[in-house]
């Protein structure tokens, strides 16, 4: 076996293992895990589909996919997410192969050895959702494109067309990758592979033919887009969040991105932030400056976080780390494209360094890509919940959707959600208005009392039909626990669903206080759980 084929199957067993670490995770599903999941579990293809579009606008071909594993090897957590470990040890895989369509084993073995180590593919390896996927598809992509310009053979257009439509129909966002890299090549062959743009322009008819009805259908959804706006929070200093998250393996803000990214410096930032992001800064410049060919590579990721930055100051999307994954294998090719280019004692020097900060961390810090972000999940609060011996004749009131506990919880009384039975209500934002943070001003902006709208509402919908001695079990969800504000410039930069639900949160919590009496009370990270009775 030549020894550029033993260093890949190493790079692939580290990969393997990297993706397995901590794999049990004791909180079992967050939130958006668990949306994945219910959508996942609806039915049929069709009930899959059906209630995917109805949540969002992404056609669910991950979701679909997922259903046929579950079918195939069980639903439980660990099972679960080794589809997605699976897809995360093939992108590994596919960026060797990738690498060395374009240029040789060399790069291709760097390019696969980035993919393995990198935090936020490691991360999303672990996640119950498509994201990784969409690294996968993106990685193949290059490869297809990398043999168009090699070979231009038929299966390298066709297996381009494929991997473009894998990305589409798995994440809406994808249109604009596929659209991002349309250009950028189209644009290389017409300056220097003119016998190749026929084929090319063949193919891409293809492609839009095949995702035409799906873009029709995005195109009169898009106001669903718009909601996005209250949920998240985004500015110029995001840009930082996502240069730390695709190049080092100090994960932040993986799930929402803070309002302001300051930098620090100490021997920590400087071994694990700073160095890494110097080392694929340089990368990449080494990548340009020995080839112009490779300003393609460089030309498909910044031309996508273009159009993702222009849509963003347009609607409601924002610049999430889990949003711009697409670009993060382009931008791990190029870079192994520079460093396939300098010397071997110095490319292992460099090698080794971004082996052992990047192992170390994983291991051994409380926040690296396997360790950190999971304490949000839902199963300790509904093991409290059995635990108590939760019946029929019970309630659960939480923060988001009503059947976030519904994997590890066998219930069949009441559930109400704040966000999906009352937050929408008249009494907490004003109708017709589709800037929410103006909708929901008042509301959030009167923390002297209970809203009595609010409390009347409450009262009759969950109260009243209560019988002696039933119970309610009260999640306060503290990651919904920012009320009151202080002034409306904080109130301009707390996500809106955030500030509506903190203060609903704190309100029905007082509401349940006062007509109920507390049986008792349970404090987890990031929940709280109380017992009242009647």
């Amino acid at each position: 076996m030549k020894r550029e084929h033993v260093i890949f199957l190493i790079i692939v067993l580290l990969g393997l293992v990297l993706r397995l670490l901590f794999l049990d995770k004791p909180a079992g599903f967050w939130h958006n895990e668990m949306v994945m999941y219910n959508q996942t579990i609806a039915g049929n293809i069709n009930d899959i589909i059906e209630a995917s579009v109805q949540a969002d606008v992404h056609f669910p071909l991950y979701q679909i996919l997922l259903a046929g594993w579950i079918k195939l090897f069980g639903n439980g957590d660990i099972v679960i997410r080794l589809f997605s470990v699976l897809a995360g040890v093939l992108n590994v895989i596919a960026a060797y192969f990738a690498g060395k369509e374009l240029k040789d084993s060399k790069t291709g073995n760097i390019f696969a050895f980035l993919t393995a180590i990198n935090a936020t593919l490691i991360f999303y390896s672990q996640e119950v959702k498509f994201y990784i996927f969409l690294a996968l598809f993106v990685t193949l992509s290059l490869y297809f494109l990398a043999a168009i310009i090699k070979r231009n053979k038929v299966w390298a257009y066709i297996g381009y067309v494929i991997s473009n439509l894998l990305i589409i129909y798995t994440f809406t966002i994808g249109i604009l990758y596929v659209i991002a890299q349309g250009i950028v090549f189209l644009a290389y062959l017409i300056i220097k592979r003119r016998n190749v743009l026929k084929n090319f322009l063949i193919a891409n008819a293809a492609l839009v033919l095949l995702i035409l009805p799906f873009v029709i259908f995005i195109l009169t959804h898009m106001n669903k887009y718009e909601g996005a706006a209250w949920i998240f929070t985004s500015n110029i200093f995001t840009v930082f969040v996502l240069i730390q998250n695709f190049f080092t393996p100090c994960l932040i803000a993986v799930y929402n991105n803070p309002k302001v990214y300051i930098p620090t410096l100490g021997l920590m930032q400087l071994f694990f932030i700073y160095i890494p992001v110097l080392i694929a800064f340089w990368g990449m410049y080494k990548a340009v400056k020995t080839d112009k060919i490779n300003y393609v590579i460089l030309g498909i990721p910044v031309l996508f976080l273009l159009f993702e930055t222009i849509l963003c100051m347009n609607s409601g999307l924002r610049m999430l780390t889990r949003y711009t994954i697409l670009a993060v294998p382009p931008f791990l090719l190029l870079v192994s494209l520079g460093l396939s280019e300098i010397k071997r004692k110095f490319l292992w020097v460099i090698v080794g360094y971004l082996f052992v900060i990047n192992i170390f961390y994983l291991i051994f810090s409380p926040q690296s890509a396997v360790r950190g972000y999971r304490d949000l999940g839902e199963k300790p609060a509904a093991m409290i919940m059995v635990n108590n011996k939760i019946s029929s004749n019970d309630t659960i009131v939480l923060a988001l959707r009503k059947n976030d506990f519904d994997k590890y919880l066998d219930f069949g009384g009441r559930k109400f959600s704040l966000l999906q039975d009352f937050v929408h209500e008249s009494y907490a934002m004003k109708p017709n208005l589709t800037n929410k943070y103006d909708a929901y001003r008042d509301y959030v902006s009167d923390f002297h009392r209970v809203n009595p709208d609010f409390e009347k509402d409450f009262v009759k919908r969950v109260i009243e039909p209560m019988k002696s001695s039933d119970r309610v079990f009260y999640i306060w969800d503290e990651n919904y626990n920012t009320f009151p504000v202080k002034s409306n410039e904080e109130y301009l930069k707390i996500p809106v669903m955030t500030s509506s639900l903190s203060k609903m949160n704190a309100e029905a919590f007082y509401i349940c206080n006062k007509y109920l009496k507390i049986q008792s009370g349970y404090k987890l990270k990031y929940y709280r759980i109380f017992i009242f009775e009647k």
